[in-house]
């Protein structure tokens, strides 16, 4: 069984809204979206949410759970093409009130395998309009909010009313967000050396490198705020000592510990200066 808030007309136009609960099977949610009122606009007949709400409220704060996922397709959304995309799922594919002939339009409601929360929500419906987009349909951004209402199908007078269920299986969101691949690592932005014409400079700049990053896991703290003060006494300001020291120290102790360095480093270079 599924719950469902319907928000009337009236209930829609208050703040804040606070609908009328009811619970359906998917058959009875199937049966309710194949029935579309006959109006000139499309909030004549009230919106629904496939949720559960606190006090019945509708705001993503009250949210409990959700039992659907709700994609609307503003670009090449013709109803049976969609309902062959989604064929793998459980689904109720119609159109909406804006949907012509010529630019059409239509809702795609997948059933879930089970209620989720609001954010694993909005990170499965992020996953699934990237297939959609993919496959040349393009799903409306705006619609991503896991408490955003549904208006009831209106259609005008002579107009036409495209509509399918498909019996797939249920998606199950959190299986689909196990499935995608990891980030990619972030990646850390490293201070240029300068280009060092004196040799000595550059040969204390090498030497003072493959020192920090030769140090045992217990000196090494003290061979990096050694090596930056004495590169300090040679005149060079702290992004210069930065750009040699800090890449050998995070080489070797790992990216976690860079804050640590950059802050060695920085104390070294101060220290030197007010000396």
């Amino acid at each position: 069984m599924l719950d469902v808030l319907y928000v009337s007309p009236e209930q829609f136009r208050a703040s804040p809204q606070v609908g009328t609960p009811c619970r359906m099977s998917w058959g009875e949610l199937a049966a309710y979206l194949s029935r579309p009122s006959i109006g000139e606009a499309k909030d004549e007949a009230g919106a629904w949410s496939p949720a559960l709400y606190t006090g019945n409220v509708r705001r993503k704060s009250a949210l409990v759970s959700i039992g659907a996922l709700v994609v609307d397709i503003d670009e090449s959304g013709d109803v049976d093409t969609a309902a062959d995309l989604v064929s793998r799922y459980s689904a109720i594919v119609h159109e909406t009130f804006s949907s012509t002939n010529d630019a059409p339009r239509c809702r795609i409601v997948l059933e879930l395998a089970e209620p989720i929360d609001a954010a694993t929500y909005e990170a499965t419906h992020r996953v699934v309009r990237s297939h959609l987009g993919a496959a040349g349909m393009i799903a409306d951004e705006g619609a991503k909010d896991a408490s955003r209402v549904s208006y009831a199908p209106v259609r005008r007078p002579g107009a036409g009313y495209r509509f399918r269920v498909v019996g797939g299986a249920p998606l199950d969101a959190r299986a689909v967000l196990a499935a995608q691949p990891p980030p990619p690592p972030r990646a850390v932005a490293r201070p240029v050396a300068p280009d060092h014409r004196d040799a000595y400079v550059r040969g204390a700049l090498r030497r003072a490198a493959e020192a920090v990053g030769s140090a045992a896991e217990g000196i090494r703290h003290h061979t990096l705020s050694k090596e930056a003060f004495g590169l300090a006494r040679l005149g060079l300001v702290q992004y210069e000592v930065e750009a040699a020291l800090l890449p050998a120290f995070v080489a070797a102790a790992g990216e976690r510990r860079e804050n640590e360095g950059r802050r060695t480093i920085r104390d070294a270079v101060r220290a030197r200066q007010g000396s």
